[in-house]
């Protein structure tokens, strides 16, 4: 009697900078196919891969595009929480074969922790007093594919951030208006890699669900000011939209 045939793949568990944990799923031959939201701690991040592998039939598949016109996956639950998203594809043509090919390996039984992983960012959280400022705006676009997205604007025209695409303009305005909010709620974190180079991420502190990833800064200090010049137009920025 043929052995069963066993499933290939494997999860790799990571700590970021000592704050929260993360899996990637990846391939036989290397490849990250997801990773996944955070979570508090190490169990918690395992409940989660076994969460995944039971609701696989069941997830959610979102597709975004980013500024850069590169796309990804979103596994979602039918309680609409998050669990995982891709690497980013050139095409969503490209994306989309991605989904389907992720479910060879999800099933896999091997999970390894990754300390090589965990060491690859220092991550610190930032707490910044600032003065709200007037006459920044955030302002929502339409692009020539009927699709959305919102950019906080500072009085002096210099874009301090700006959102993924959105397919709908009601999507988008949900989204910007979380952002809004969360900017004064959330947590800032500040990622620096082992060159010095630095970016942000911006996380809801109840869900562990990533808001906004800033751009990358030769230094922590530009890290740091782009935070400050976001709470200081966000609070007060007039919302301009184009439907």
């Amino acid at each position: 009697m043929a052995d069963e045939k066993k499933v290939a793949g494997k999860y790799l568990l990571f700590n970021e900078g000592g704050f929260f944990y993360k899996y990637r799923l990846i391939a036989n031959n290397g490849q990250a196919l997801i990773i996944s939201e955070a979570y508090k701690d190490e169990k918690a991040c395992r409940q989660g891969i076994e969460t995944l592998k039971k609701n696989v039939g069941n997830l959610k598949v979102d597709f975004e595009e980013d500024k850069h016109n590169q796309f990804c996956f979103r596994l979602i639950t039918q309680q609409g929480r998050p669990l995982a998203q891709s690497a980013n594809y050139k095409t969503l043509k490209q994306a989309q074969s991605a989904s389907e090919s992720y479910q060879r390996f999800v099933l896999a039984d091997k999970i390894e922790f990754d300390d090589a992983e965990s060491k690859h960012y220092s991550v610190e959280l930032i707490h910044e007093d600032v003065t709200n400022k007037e006459k920044g705006k955030i302002k929502i676009s339409k692009d020539e594919n009927g699709h959305y997205n919102y950019t906080l604007i500072a009085s002096n025209g210099q874009v301090l951030c700006d959102s993924q695409i959105y397919t709908t303009y009601d999507s988008c305005k949900k989204a910007m208006e979380n952002f809004r909010r969360l900017v004064y709620e959330g947590d800032f974190y500040i990622f620096i890699d082992k060159m010095k180079k630095a970016f942000f991420k911006l996380y809801d502190p109840k869900t562990l669900r990533l808001v906004m990833t800033g751009e990358i800064y030769n230094t922590k200090a530009l890290a740091v000011s782009a935070i400050k010049s976001i709470l200081s137009f966000a609070k007060l920025a007039k919302v301009e939209e184009s439907k």
